[in-house]
């Protein structure tokens, strides 16, 4: 560990906060790390940002204190170890927030160890593996009778050959669990064309490209989910964020409607606004209280324009990209997870402010380009959907210095790409 890049850790007893515990968040990327970060430094919460990354734009946040950790992917025993050791360091149990796909698996997978240095609340280690792989998260909608999209689980590429010929296309290649594409040998073979951007997807048209691209895939990984499309624009994405304590019941509910996501068509969000619809939460919450849920959740679900239906897409095991928008509306998670994680009494927050807009303007820069180039929208609707109150992924007045950093590395990508074009 390089020491140079963690600030002398206080005492405890200087935290004004009755919980008295410092928060851990991992990793601290420049969405959910961040958001978590500011949350609770602003009610007086002490927080580390651990991260393997030297050059995260989090380090420089005055919210958090950065501390550099090995990396998860190559050396997974090291991280945990390292955890622990931190946690010694600190001679506390601190609140621990896991931020991404792989950091939650792993964390489960090895939570006797974890829960004796860190508080956490988070499902049983069944229903993070239920919800975290398509085949279980398919078995969690046909059990819930949960709608969801025809979905399949082939083990051969004679199978997919076989089945090909009936499906309605386009269909979409998805690996078995999330973080499998981040395997080099995946990104490698995804970059010579199957798909751009942060995309999670490959999009096939026809059987042809079906069963190439399954072949090219497999070969790699054979973990391979084959799905139907549900037809409609991106402004039919939901996504609906809770968090539910011990005995599932809701003491936050946050939603939100994606306007546009990047990659256009099967990306992530850039462009969201926070949406009411009963209907939406409460099929968010049978999915979660379905499964006995506990901890930081969200549901995302597509509206199908042919039955006008919600159906079950994704499920996060975790602090979502922009559910920091909760705080912005009235339903801050973070501090609400942090406050039962404890066992401090904390009001339910199930109401919330609506129309207020969550923007990473980079991305939707990019997104707004491919929406124009599809003839889906004009630059003055894009400019005109800028107005209103919002959030800004990244950028924050009272702690600026994340954003200018994060402004200065896009100048840097886009001048390495203009000398070397």
């Amino acid at each position: 560990m390089n020491t140079t890049e963690i600030t002398p850790l206080e005492s405890e007893s200087n935290l004004v906060h009755p919980g008295n515990r410092p928060a851990v968040v991992t990793p601290l990327d420049e969405h959910m790390g961040l958001d978590i970060a500011r949350a609770l430094h602003k009610r007086g919460i002490t927080v580390y940002g651990i991260d393997s990354d030297p050059h995260a734009v989090g380090r420089h946040s005055n919210a958090c204190k950065f501390v550099l950790a090995p990396e998860i992917k190559t050396n997974a025993q090291a991280y945990l170890r390292f955890l622990v050791d931190f946690s010694l360091k600190l001679r506390c149990k601190p609140v621990l927030f896991p931020l991404s796909d792989e950091h939650v698996l792993l964390i489960s997978r090895n939570r006797d160890l974890i829960l004796k240095y860190y508080e956490l609340v988070m499902p049983s280690p069944e229903t993070i593996e239920a919800l975290a792989t398509k085949v279980g998260l398919i078995d969690v909608a046909h059990e819930l009778h949960i709608p969801a999209p025809l979905t399949l689980f082939p083990h051969s590429l004679q199978e997919v050959e076989s089945v090909s010929r009936t499906l309605q296309y386009p269909v979409i290649i998805k690996p078995g669990e999330s973080p499998q594409w981040h395997d080099p040998r995946i990104v490698r073979q995804l970059r010579r064309g199957l798909l751009a951007g942060r995309a999670k997807v490959v999009v096939c048209h026809n059987p042809s490209e079906l069963q190439d691209y399954y072949r090219k895939l497999a070969a790699l990984n054979p973990e391979l989910v084959i799905q139907e499309v549900i037809p409609g624009e991106d402004n039919r994405l939901f996504y609906t964020s809770f968090y539910l304590d011990r005995q599932s019941r809701p003491l936050g509910i946050f939603a939100g409607r994606k306007e546009r996501v990047m990659p256009v068509g099967f990306g992530s969000a850039s462009f969201v606004h926070s949406y009411y619809d009963p209907e939406l939460i409460e099929t968010g919450l049978r999915v979660l209280q379905g499964t006995q849920y506990q901890g930081l959740g969200g549901v995302e679900l597509k509206k199908d324009p042919r039955d006008e239906i919600y159906k079950l897409i994704e499920v996060n095991t975790r602090f979502g990209m922009w559910d920091g928008l909760g705080e912005k509306c009235g339903v801050d998670l973070a501090y609400i997870a942090y406050c039962d994680t404890l066992g401090i009494p904390v009001e339910p927050a199930t109401s919330f402010c609506t129309n207020i807009i969550w923007i990473d303007w980079q991305r939707d820069l990019r997104a707004a380009i491919q929406y124009w180039r599809q003839g889906k929208l004009t630059w003055r609707d894009w400019l005109s959907s800028l107005h209103g109150k919002k959030m800004w992924a990244i950028y924050n007045r009272s702690d600026p210095l994340p954003g200018i950093f994060f402004t200065f590395r896009l100048m840097g990508i886009f001048l390495n790409r203009v000398l070397h074009h």
